[in-house]
């Protein structure tokens, strides 16, 4: 209980810090940007795409985007295209009947929610470490409840964040879109906001672990990026490889270290592929911010 409390105790001082600092508001802003942004730039081309297609079927032109999408995704050609891209077709079924908006906000927050993670968390124990700050916490805590306590505070900060910023995606498409102002479609998107805080947390925990290596901050959210690109490369060679025979054959199986390998699971409606997605990434993210500590409980600071 006292490890719980003191990880509790530099999880309340790292948004201490970030209020201070006014880093809390800079986090906001960057994904409410990112959000509204986003959200703005895709209803714009849905409308450009639904003007085409009514010019094309000879349909009256609507001033407002969302009157032929609904339709539109219930058609047959539609859906095998979405069964193309997705590839599952559980996923596939799952999505089937799905505002549009909504996948639309789902599709970009996990494009760039790792991105984002990296950006904004991928140096802060580098920070403590290079101006001798974290000399000052060790003397009152272990130095793996100062580094799981940091770990935490970010999570915490990025989920409120993600909630947040769903709700300014929301305040759009109400706003530009026809139909969808209902309830129902907030409650659905802050659920994809969720599930893209868990797709988070493995690369919180790859950037932070990465950052118990340097003392410099820049060098920390270089090295983040570089790794998250890694991880991408590598989830696309191994679905490449997915068919192979020989040795070829059992690299798939290293698609269980890497975080995008378990994305689909999040997609899913069910309890038990949720479930399982997300004892997977959350576990990854503790393993890789462990890795990094693994190096760094032995070293001078």
């Amino acid at each position: 209980m006292n490890g719980i409390r003191q990880i509790w105790r530099v999880a309340c001082y790292e948004w201490f810090d970030a209020l201070r600092s006014r880093r809390a508001l800079v986090v906001l802003l960057l994904y409410m940007t990112a959000a509204v942004c986003t959200m703005h730039w895709s209803i714009n081309l849905l409308h450009r795409m639904e003007k085409e297609l009514a010019t094309m079927l000879q349909l009256p032109q609507s001033e407002q985007a969302g009157v032929v999408s609904t339709a539109l995704w219930k058609s047959k050609q539609f859906q095998r295209i979405m069964k193309n891209v997705t590839q599952n077709d559980l996923v596939l079924r799952d999505l089937t009947g799905k505002h549009p908006v909504e996948l639309i906000y789902a599709w970009f927050a996990f494009f760039y929610t790792p991105m984002l993670v990296v950006l904004v968390a991928g140096n802060r124990i580098a920070e403590d470490i290079g101006s001798g700050a974290v000399r000052y916490v060790i003397f009152r805590t272990s130095r793996a409840c100062w580094s799981v306590g940091k770990f935490a505070g970010q999570v915490i900060m990025i989920g409120l964040a993600l909630l947040l910023s769903g709700i300014g995606a929301y305040a759009v498409a109400k706003y530009r879109l026809a139909g969808s102002g209902t309830p129902d479609l907030l409650l659905n998107i802050l659920q994809w906001s969720l599930r893209a805080w868990i797709y988070s947390i493995p690369y919180l925990g790859l950037a932070m672990g990465l950052s118990h290596l340097t003392r410099s901050a820049s060098k920390a959210t270089i090295m983040g990026i570089i790794a998250i690109t890694f991880c991408f490369v590598i989830s696309i060679v191994i679905r490449h490889f997915t068919t192979d025979d020989g040795w070829r054959a059992y690299l798939p199986y290293l698609g269980v270290l890497v975080p995008d390998d378990h994305k689909m699971y999040l997609w899913r409606s069910a309890a038990a592929p949720l479930a399982t997605g997300f004892t997977y990434l959350v576990t990854l993210g503790f393993c890789y911010l462990l890795a990094g500590y693994a190096f760094f409980r032995k070293r001078d600071v």
